[in-house]
């Protein structure tokens, strides 16, 4: 998938999520790319949409890009040697990540929120993985 058709699907989490919805999904989408898409393209998404994420929540400038940077570098790592689209692996860091995410922007832990995405993240990962749809177009997803 191109990195700037997944920036607009950001942005508009990102404005969902800076005016009513407390779910993270713009962490969920970034991690999602990065295992289905690990390249250096994936670094610079984390880091456009942390930002664009602070200028709609109002938080300190760069912490979102700060976090999101070291979390999709930690599964650029994970995925040199292991497989990260596992049905296993990537809900588990997709809740953990969240629930960091929650202590270092908001000084709480968003448990159900943090749950939500974990079973967002295993039907995205299902549709994915077994609904193919992007691979029929010619776009590589890595499987």
């Amino acid at each position: 998938m191109k990195p700037y058709l997944i920036l607009i699907i950001i942005f508009l989490f990102v404005l969902l999520q800076g005016s009513f919805l407390s779910l993270n999904l713009v962490l969920m989408t970034i991690l999602v790319f990065t295992a289905f898409n690990s390249s250096r393209q994936s670094l610079w998404v984390a880091f456009v949409s942390g930002l664009l994420l602070d200028l709609a929540q109002g938080t300190t400038f760069g912490l979102s890009s700060l976090l999101f940077l070291v979390l999709t570098f930690l599964l650029l790592l994970y995925s040199k040697r292991f497989e990260p689209t596992h049905l296993f692996f990537l809900p588990f860091f997709v809740f953990f990540s969240a629930i960091l995410y929650s202590l270092v922007v908001w000084q709480q832990i968003y448990l159900l929120s943090s749950l939500v995405l974990f079973s967002l993240t295993i039907l995205v990962l299902f549709i994915l993985k077994f609904f193919p749809i992007e691979r029929a177009r010619g776009l590589k997803l890595r499987t």
